[in-house]
């Protein structure tokens, strides 16, 4: 008897254990993500290289969540981007540099959580456009963030729960300058409505970079020619970005439009960059699912930039993405940009021609054309 009774104690606890397991729980996750890449124009040379993040990008991280009773649960997430060829972090050498967040949520009331996250258009405009399908579909140099290149740091966001198909979302990147609450802060809002086939979802973002040497809440966006200030030089001034996007699905094929608005506002003294710089972006794709495997889309984005300077940039892009998993894709992407105008030098102080800019990929062109073409892989763990 006494043999069962401590049999059933240790029954009880491991229940007891067990249980409390399955109210808890931690994730570990993964992507990688490598291709051979072309270039028929970078500084006056055709560029064929190894290049990380053209469909899903590299990363690995832990997400979880604790149950602490009447449907409340703690959520965390940690996510780090590093290069797959170099093996180096990525987000400025940050161990957590693309989420590192910590909450409170539930399924009636939403969440709210604290840390370096996304924008509320990145979560809500960004999944309804065609970034998805590579970075080659994207604005050039990252104008409006479509890509998500920037992530905001000490900020607090709420997400509602999905009201008959309407989901919001409020953040609020706080400065944390003594004497000026709205200095370096970074404020974003938006919503997203999704009624069987058809999605919509609208946002805007404000980010002040207006600390030393440039320093904010919102990383910095120095991708390419087309945005102020590419290179070394710090951009000191305010981003305010406004998006709207549409996705329609109809059988194997998908349909999105998307409409963009960034101001770049400088607020230092540069010699060129010495007001406003206005992006103006539309873009439309559409996709088709051949086969269960197999999948083609075609996009194109016009982006028209005034202010200081003034450009126009039109991309075409072609891709396509084969599944030999539900882990594991085979890509390819084909893209080509033609522009015309005048963008900013390096330093800022100057205007120069504008060069030909697939996307959000590499440096310009050194001519007003550039074409681009991608073949790599891409696995989750």
């Amino acid at each position: 008897m006494k043999r069962l009774a401590l049999s059933s104690t240790a029954l009880s606890i491991f229940a007891a254990a067990s249980a409390a397991q399955a109210q808890s729980s931690v994730t570990l996750f993964g992507e990688l993500d490598d291709a051979v890449a072309y270039y028929n124009n970078v500084g006056h040379a055709s560029l064929t290289e190894l290049q990380v993040g053209d469909y899903t990008g590299n990363q690995w991280g832990l997400t979880g969540k604790e149950d602490l009773g009447g449907g409340l649960q703690a959520i965390f997430k940690l996510v780090n981007g590093f290069n797959v060829n170099t093996g180096k972090f990525s987000q400025g050498g940050r161990e957590f540099g693309k989420s590192a967040w910590v909450g409170l949520g539930s399924d009636p009331d939403g969440s709210i959580t604290l840390g370096r996250q996304y924008d509320v258009t990145v979560d809500l405009v960004q999944p309804i456009t065609a970034d998805g399908y590579s970075p080659a579909f994207s604005t050039p140099g990252d104008a409006d963030n479509n890509d998500n290149s920037f992530r905001v740091q000490n900020a607090i966001k709420y997400a509602s729960p999905t009201y008959g198909g309407v989901k919001y979302e409020l953040m609020y990147g706080l400065g944390g300058v003594a004497g000026s609450i709205s200095s370096q802060e970074t404020s974003s809002a938006g919503v997203s409505l999704t009624r069987g086939a058809l999605s919509l979802a609208a946002g805007y973002v404000y980010a002040k970079n207006d600390g030393p040497a440039g320093v904010g809440t919102a990383d910095q966006t120095q991708n390419s020619a087309v945005t102020p200030l590419f290179g070394d030089d710090a951009f000191v001034g305010s981003r305010l970005i406004s998006q709207a996007a549409a996705q329609y699905v109809v059988g194997p094929f998908i349909a999105n439009v998307r409409y963009s608005n960034a101001q770049w506002k400088p607020y230092a003294a540069f010699a060129a960059f010495t007001r406003t710089e206005t992006f103006n972006t539309g873009a439309s794709s559409l996709a088709y699912q051949v086969t269960p495997s197999l999948l083609v889309d075609i996009g194109y984005d016009y982006t028209a930039s005034s202010g200081a300077s003034a450009a126009t940039y039109q991309t075409v892009a072609l891709g396509t993405q084969y599944s030999l998993s539900k882990r594991t894709t085979l890509y390819s992407v084909g893209a080509y940009s033609h522009a015309h105008g005048t963008t900013f030098s390096e330093d800022g102080n100057s205007i120069v021609a504008a060069g030909g800019t697939t996307g959000d990929l590499v440096p310009s062109s050194s001519t007003p054309t550039q074409l681009a073409l991608m073949l790599g892989i891409t696995t989750k763990f």
